[in-house]
């Protein structure tokens, strides 16, 4: 079988099976045939290279005489291929690497087995085995920046605060967290929404599973659902050719945490119904549902139950996500956690702290945009700070402002402290617009909404003049910034 044939046709060319014997024979890289009793039926020259014979002298042999740990037996005997084998040919030291197929015939019966081999160099081989393990080490980059893109990065101890508000709070989310039913966080805009969804995943026994957080608002409606439910390979344009899995897909295994679910388009409102009760999604181009097992956690900061009244949210997709609610209560019915809240967010900056008179007015603020607010107020007050003290000068005057005001319900024995705070507060905002505004009075009346007269009146009172020589620049403690001309003083 390995002379080659060389009959001519009557046209005077050679046959195809002719072609076939010369081409195998002489292919660069080595093959062999067996049939299904391990007798070598065809060797090509190549391979015979490798066993330092003639192949005239491999066929009808079995292969265990001429390789006596060959593993195309166990082709022969389970009928699947083996893949990516490398040996050792102990006669020529040659290392190659092969792929092993089963044979069968049109009935389905097997005949045999071919050993093929891929590559027969050993620098061939070692830079297979660079570029393999460039494409692991790349693949475990993707992978390890997958598993931190559905991480659920916070914990319960993340959500700082011992008041008895935050107390109850942390209580009742892991109760809830050892449930697997939807869960419904409500809390204003800053409250950490978000970072309690988290802490529920993390105190789940879905931890070890996915975390995909969505924001309803953050996406179009045209592009909602595609990117909620996923969709079918060309189901629009601009898709891609692949389709592509949506986030509850992603979220298979894990949680989903839809934030502002109150902004949820009408139609998406309707398939997200169908999921939570069919437990499968069909991606948009698709009717062939693919089943997803996730734990649902929405949040809002809006009053779903007006939405639901008014028309513009599901009754029935609301009961399916308020069955747990978990109400975050905002920073001014939580004071008392501002000082460790401050302390958290100042830990990485080494020695920061606040002055007493800066935490009197953290107590005293209102706080609308709640644990964001703070966050962001603690970012302006570094920028200005000098030295390791955030002092009431590196405060935002909206802040000071704001803290000076009188809440509802006010005390009437704490009016005399109120009034205080008050002026302390208004003199200090007027001290730090004067700084932003370059000590501009003209400027800094106009930035303050009052008429350039009433900002002199207010510069008598609080003590805040133009310096006797008009020399020099105060110091930090004074007012700060570009203060030529003016000192501040107490009367």
């Amino acid at each position: 079988m390995n002379e080659p044939l060389s009959p001519q046709a009557d046209n005077g060319s050679p046959d195809v099976c002719s072609m076939l014997n010369i081409a195998i024979m002489n292919l660069p890289t080595g093959l062999f045939i067996c049939d299904r009793n391990g007798i070598i039926i065809f060797i090509n020259k190549a391979y015979a290279g490798y066993l330092n014979i003639e192949p005239e002298q491999a066929v009808g042999r079995h292969i265990t005489e001429l390789i006596p740990d060959s593993r195309i037996l166990h082709v022969l005997r389970n009928g699947e291929p083996d893949i990516g084998a490398i040996r050792l040919i102990s006669e020529t030291s040659s290392r190659i690497l092969t792929n092993r197929y089963p044979l069968y015939n049109a009935q389905g019966q097997l005949m045999g087995a071919m050993s093929m081999v891929v590559l027969d160099k050993p620098e061939q081989i070692h830079i297979l085995q660079r570029q393999v393990d460039s494409l692991g080490r790349k693949v475990n980059r993707y992978a390890r920046r997958i598993r931190t893109a559905l991480e659920a990065r916070y914990t319960l101890d993340s959500l700082v605060g011992s008041s008895p508000a935050m107390l109850a709070f942390k209580q009742l989310l892991l109760r809830f967290a050892r449930t697997d039913g939807t869960v419904l966080i409500s809390g204003q805009t800053g409250t950490g929404k978000e970072l309690a969804a988290s802490a529920i995943h993390n105190a789940s026994s879905r931890s070890g599973g996915p975390f995909v957080s969505l924001n309803c608002a953050a996406i179009p409606q045209d592009l909602f659902e595609s990117e909620l439910f996923g969709y079918a390979p060309g189901s629009f344009s601009g898709a891609r050719k692949e389709g592509k899995e949506g986030q509850i897909e992603l979220a298979d295994e894990g949680t989903l945490f839809l934030d502002e679910v109150g902004d949820l388009p009408p139609g998406a409102q309707v398939k997200l119904l169908r999921v939570i009760e069919e437990r499968a999604v069909r991606r948009v181009g698709d009717s062939t549902p693919h089943p997803v097992n996730f734990r649902l956690v929405t949040a809002t900061n809006r009053d779903l139950g007006k939405m639901v009244a008014n028309g513009t949210f599901r009754e029935d997709l609301y009961y399916r996500i308020n069955s747990l609610l978990l109400n975050l209560p905002p920073l001014r019915d939580r004071r008392e956690d501002i000082p460790a809240l401050v302390e958290h967010m100042l830990e990485r900056r080494g020695n920061v702290r606040c002055s007493a008179d800066v935490m009197a007015v953290f107590q005293r603020y209102n706080w609308p945009g709640n644990v964001r607010e703070l966050k962001n107020v603690l970012s302006h007050a570094l920028s200005l700070a000098e030295g390791e003290t955030i002092t009431l000068d590196d405060l935002p005057p909206s802040l000071l402002m704001g803290a000076s005001l009188p809440e509802e319900g006010q005390p009437a024995g704490g009016e005399q402290r109120l009034g205080a705070i008050r002026e302390s507060s208004e003199r200090n905002a007027i001290l730090v617009a004067l700084r932003e505004n370059r000590w501009n009075v003209s400027r800094t009346a106009q930035a303050l909404g009052i008429s350039r007269a009433n900002m002199y009146e207010k510069m008598r009172k609080f003590g805040i003049r133009r310096h006797a020589e008009g020399a020099g620049r105060p110091s930090r403690g004074t007012a700060g910034g570009d203060m030529s001309g003016y000192t501040d003083k107490l009367s």
